[in-house]
């Protein structure tokens, strides 16, 4: 991999959000680290953030956390405060950040999803999509085994995703691919997505 300096040229002068979006299983969590350890970013993961959180509430209903139920779907906006809550508290205080989270509707419109990241106090977003295959999502959803993936698990033999497989079809085709900065094979190996990801941090002139 790449060396782990970090790559910001000018102190000072401001704050580094990157986002890593993609569907379940893509890889972002494991992608999104190794980017925060090779350039001492802070690392913001939607589900460290959430999970507990949202496993307690299904707890209190006697239920368990399946996030595509509907129940728990309308609390999305709220488990997405609280990313851009923990995000803009560390960018607030003089800290780049590395936000992982699915990011799907935010990926359909890249201006108004760098403009968020914008508001969270970021002074440039960098904004990165995790490509996969929909059979491999569900394939690694089931392997993981974890509540919030119950939905996705029981697709891994759907005809949808079954008809999806092996077409080379990305998982999410609304993502706005010319206004997102990097877009990466999440079947890949993760240290060259992390690469892909840090020549694109270093093609420019880094704040903060």
């Amino acid at each position: 991999m790449a060396g782990t300096a970090s790559p910001r040229t000018a102190p000072g002068a401001g704050r580094t959000l990157v986002c890593v979006g993609g569907a379940p299983g893509a890889g972002k969590t494991t992608v999104g680290s190794l980017v925060a350890h090779a350039v001492g970013f802070c690392l913001v993961d939607l589900d460290s953030v959430t999970t507990p959180l949202v496993e307690a509430f299904a707890a209190s209903l006697g239920d368990v956390a399946d996030l595509d139920a509907p129940r728990f779907v309308a609390l999305r906006d709220a488990r997405y405060a609280c990313l851009a809550a923990v995000a803009s508290d560390n960018l607030r205080a003089g800290r780049d950040v590395v936000a992982v989270a699915p990011f799907t509707a935010e990926s359909a419109d890249a201006s108004a999803w760098r403009a968020q990241g914008t508001r969270w106090g970021a002074d440039r977003v960098v904004l990165c999509w995790l490509d996969v295959d929909p059979a491999e999502s569900a394939r690694r959803a089931a392997a993981r085994g974890l509540p919030r993936d119950l939905a996705k698990r029981g697709s891994v033999m759907g005809a949808r995703v079954e008809e999806a497989a092996g077409q080379g079809r990305p998982a999410s085709p609304d993502v706005d691919r010319p206004g997102v900065d990097v877009v990466v094979d999440g079947g890949a190996d993760p240290s060259a997505s992390c690469a892909a990801i840090l020549a694109t941090l270093r093609a420019g002139t880094m704040p903060g």
